[in-house]
């Protein structure tokens, strides 16, 4: 049976996941691109109108990808690693598909990354395919991906 874009049951799935330069799965949803300088106050002697405000350090929130499908058991595998006490970090990369199997508009890469929670989907029929409600990544850094949109 050929499927069209509209009929692929991964037709939503417009974020595509790569761990370590290979595509493991697809989500529709992708949270926690947020990235926040850290404040530290320092009030100088004998100024007492107001308290200076330094840069401290960069922080971030966890990677959260959303209702995604997979088949590929080497994504599974790292999970049920991490999640059995083996941590193992890994470099994630995720594109914006324009459309179902097209060009990348988008990208990051999350280095250093593992994760930290998985949260399965109401199970409703049997499939050769894993479906994934929640995965939470923590990562070290990330940064967009060359060569596509700034």
């Amino acid at each position: 049976m050929s499927y069209t874009d509209t009929d692929s049951p991964y037709s939503q799935f417009n974020f595509e996941v790569q761990i370590d330069d290979e595509p493991v799965a697809g989500f529709s949803e992708v949270s926690g691109l947020t990235m926040q300088l850290e404040t530290v106050p320092y009030q100088e002697g004998g100024v007492n109108d107001h308290v200076h405000s330094l840069p401290g350090t960069f922080s971030h929130a966890d990677l959260v990808l959303q209702r995604g499908m997979t088949e590929d058991t080497s994504f599974w595998r790292w999970i049920q690693d991490v999640m059995s006490g083996q941590i193992v970090r890994k470099d994630v990369v995720i594109t914006l598909q324009e459309g179902f199997q097209s060009e990348s508009v988008w990208g990051w890469e999350f280095t250093g990354a593992f994760p930290t929670r998985w949260q399965g989907p109401d199970l409703i029929s049997a499939d050769r395919r894993m479906a994934i409600e929640t995965i939470e990544l923590t990562y070290e850094r990330f940064e967009t991906l060359s060569g596509l949109p700034e």
